[in-house]
């Protein structure tokens, strides 16, 4: 009992590493959870600066114009070559038509043939010059479907701008957040949390308790080495679930949900991640580290370990090197076990995650076990 009570007392000593990798935490997953879920989009038209120069002056052309004018900012004032061309430059406007004379009169006689009269030039580089022509030549098709079916210009006019009311040039409104993906933008990198704070503010305190000095006293006390081990587990346990209860609570508050089937789901998952990192933090403790040292091994096992296995960027994105070495990282399983919650599985669709997480911490702990063993014979 003396073991664990010296545990939280020396723990008392590393409450600003614990604090200000928490704060660190809880930053991060309020900042994604209200900028980087996902999202559908709701749209509106496109408003896109266009020259028209009209020189035929005829229903069919100026019909033309009042349907382009409908979607884009039409300006009809006269400009020079060089002025036209300067505008499409700096990308002022993204398209310059030139309606030649005559153009009314052949369309009526042949639309196709009247089409290739118009002379259009756009601004390569961005899209709107070539969705502007899509506009066009898709409303002087049906413009003139509609007048090859008996209607006259005006008709035919309105019924083809009615037609192409479904338009492809669009551009984001408003992003309209889906509550149900917060959840799992959350706790993808929450893996993260559990690893920093227990590497780099609970490991320095495990670390004491396997040191060379504290190490050789053990060894000639009545305590026995694995009741010893069992007690800083406990300790390391316990400090743990707080930490874990924190994380969830406040992730699901930040994800508007909670105590739903997914959500014991997600919460399960984290547990078993969270057990795995207990086992990997005691097991280091038998290797006679120097409490000093902790910064620096939760940058690498913290970092490798995320980013390898998915918490700091979407499994599809890693390639297939990367997959292959975070395959022995529990968090890569962790982030597998997400995406199968997402897509709708529930326990025996993850089960095999949690397996191999739970085999994890199994397996670092008894190399931790060996290695405290080979160094207390050693001392």
């Amino acid at each position: 009992m003396i073991v664990f009570k010296t545990f939280f007392k020396v723990l008392g000593s590393y409450k600003t590493p614990v604090i200000i990798n928490l704060a660190v935490v809880i930053g991060v997953i309020t900042l994604l959870a209200n900028t980087g879920n996902h999202s559908n989009a709701s749209y509106y038209d496109v408003s896109q600066g266009i020259v028209v120069e009209d020189e035929d002056g005829s229903e069919v052309s100026k019909a033309l114009i009042s349907y382009l004018a409908s979607l884009n900012e039409v300006k009809t004032e006269q400009y020079t070559d060089d002025q036209i061309t300067d505008m499409l430059y700096y990308t002022s406007i993204s398209n310059y038509i030139r309606i030649p004379k005559g153009f009314g009169e052949a369309f009526l006689a042949d639309n196709e043939k009247a089409s290739t009269l118009l002379e259009c030039k756009k601004n390569e580089e961005i899209t709107k010059g070539y969705s502007v022509e899509s506009e066009m030549d898709g409303y002087l098709n049906l413009l003139a479907g509609y007048m090859a079916g008996g209607f006259n210009v005006g008709d035919a006019a309105d019924l083809a701008a009615k037609s192409m009311q479904d338009k492809s040039a669009v551009s984001m409104a408003a992003e309209v957040k889906t509550d149900d993906e917060k959840i799992f933008t959350v706790f993808q990198f929450l893996p993260y949390g559990i690893l920093s704070i227990l590497l780099a503010a609970v490991l320095p305190v495990i670390l004491r308790f396997g040191s060379e000095k504290l190490g050789k006293r053990s060894a000639v006390s009545s305590m026995p080495g694995v009741k010893r081990q069992m007690f800083i587990t406990l300790a390391v346990i316990i400090v743990t679930m707080a930490i874990e209860a924190i994380l969830i609570a406040l992730a699901s508050v930040l994800a508007g949900e909670a105590f739903t089937e997914r959500w014991w789901l997600i919460a399960l998952n984290y547990s078993v991640l969270s057990f795995s990192a207990v086992m990997l933090a005691v097991a280091l403790s038998n290797f006679r580290l120097k409490p000093e040292s902790a910064s620096g091994i939760s940058n690498v096992i913290g970092l490798s370990f995320c980013f390898l296995g998915g918490a700091f960027v979407p499994m599809e994105v890693l390639g297939d090197a990367a997959k292959s070495i975070g395959r022995f990282f529990p968090t890569y399983w962790h982030s597998e076990a997400l995406i199968a919650i997402k897509n709708g599985g529930g326990l025996p669709e993850i089960s095999k995650c949690l397996l191999i997480m739970i085999l994890f911490g199994i397996m670092v702990m008894g190399v931790g076990l060996m290695a405290g063993k080979y160094f207390e014979k050693k001392s």
